[in-house]
């Protein structure tokens, strides 16, 4: 690393020399730390005030049923949702010129925790986004797409989005009150693809640590002769009946959280890999600025990013029970 220290009278080289350190280390941890989102959600770079995304309705053929006739015109339904930059931000002081080296160098802790904190920032970002509601239209005002949670009813147009904690084998509620279990995988794999997504794909499902042990103390997970993976016996994020599992620390127990209210559950949420769209601004802000009245350098970060659904029918909520 370029050596730090000089003519500390000339703050304006110096204040260059250590923004260009911090923010190559900086880089240099978020390029080796992951988020849990990371890979299962569209991806984009944020721009001006607001950006929208226009994409093309459901196409469906029709059954040609008699010679030389007109082929069948339907006008498509056109959507558009948008996103505004949120921005997060933080300014901290170095009073030591002698510490300076220390906090521009990528394995310190100073480095590693302003990185782990802009990580879990897209972690609460993205979680936020599974039933957020999405402004659309062209002023990206007026129309919204709203998260139905309501009793799923995958074959219904529009019908509710949410496997209720004690669900039947048939959607229904009152049944027996359960965390995750087999069951739940089984619906919320048959609602994905009754709402038309691609069954060959393999569908993510983001829980806390609490639903991977629910899953462990199942019947069928404590047998070896079944086929799941052998990380889920580990208690390690793993993969089974085609849904790849993501534990996040925002999946967190609600109070009376379920659809009747009078349940404390955990909300979980099966999902596509293109369900959601993650955006942010190319690179962090990075300012290193001398405050004379204080003889002290604040160094400042400023990120703006924001997470939107894209597609109702691509997410599936599953409540699961505390206990």
């Amino acid at each position: 690393m370029t050596t730090q220290y000089g003519n500390v009278n000339d703050t304006s080289g110096y204040a260059e020399a250590f923004d260009n350190a911090y923010k190559s280390g900086y880089e240099h941890v978020l390029q080796e730390s992951k988020d849990v989102y990371a890979g299962v959600t569209a991806i984009d770079v944020l721009e001006g005030e607001k950006k929208f995304y226009d994409f093309v309705g459901t196409i469906e053929l029709d059954k040609k049923t008699a010679r030389f006739g007109d082929i069948p015109i339907d006008d498509i339904n056109h959507n558009r949702r948008s996103m505004a930059p949120v921005w997060y931000r933080k300014g901290v002081y170095v009073d030591h010129e002698d510490d300076i080296a220390l906090h521009t160098d990528p394995t310190s802790s100073y480095i590693q925790a302003l990185a782990k904190g802009v990580i879990r920032t897209k972690n609460d970002v993205v979680y936020a986004a599974f039933e957020a509601t999405v402004n659309g239209d062209v002023a990206g005002t007026t129309d919204t797409y709203a998260f139905n949670d309501a009793v799923c009813a995958p074959t219904t147009a529009g019908g509710g989005r949410t496997i209720v904690h004690d669900t039947t084998s048939n959607y229904a509620a009152n049944g027996t009150s359960t965390g995750m279990s087999i069951e739940k995988l089984i619906l919320a794999r048959e609602a994905l693809v009754q709402l038309k997504n691609d069954p060959n794909q393999m569908f993510n499902i983001v829980c806390s640590q609490r639903q991977m042990s629910d899953l462990l103390r199942e019947a069928e997970t404590q047998s070896i002769d079944t086929n799941i993976i052998r990380a889920l016996h580990a208690g390690t994020i793993s993969e089974y009946h085609g849904f790849r599992f993501i534990v996040d620390y925002n999946v967190t127990s609600e109070t009376d959280g379920d659809i009747d209210g009078d349940e404390d559950i955990y909300s979980c949420y099966a999902f596509t890999s293109d369900a959601l769209l993650f955006a942010q601004h190319m690179n962090p802000i990075f300012n290193v600025d001398w405050l004379p009245a204080k003889q002290i350098y604040q160094v400042s970060a400023r990120v703006g990013m924001n997470a939107i659904r894209m597609d109702e029918d691509k997410v599936i909520k599953i409540e699961c029970a505390v206990s």
